[in-house]
């Protein structure tokens, strides 16, 4: 499975989308991944540059109780911050 480009190469407009379509608040991305709610508008808005450790606890947390959101998604979030996705395409 070949992994498409995003609409937005930037790390936050992917962010702020995927937590919009998992329908969570940073308020609930804070409780499940314990990052600052402040942090986490910062990264949304471009402020700051998260570890790939990060990515994958955000990912984690927006699949958490979602069915909206896939393993593509989340390589897309990794791939737009500038690592490589979990999957390899083939």
């Amino acid at each position: 499975m070949v992994v498409k480009a995003v609409k937005s190469d930037k790390f936050g407009d992917n962010l702020r989308n995927l937590r919009m379509k998992a329908s969570k608040s940073r308020y609930r991305l804070w409780q499940l991944t314990g990052l600052d709610q402040a942090f986490l508008g910062r990264l949304e808005k471009g402020e700051k540059n998260p570890s790939r450790n990060t990515v994958i606890l955000l990912g984690l947390a927006l699949v958490h109780g979602c069915n909206e959101i896939t393993c593509i998604d989340i390589d897309q979030l990794l791939l737009s911050a500038g690592y490589a996705p979990l999957r390899i395409p083939r």
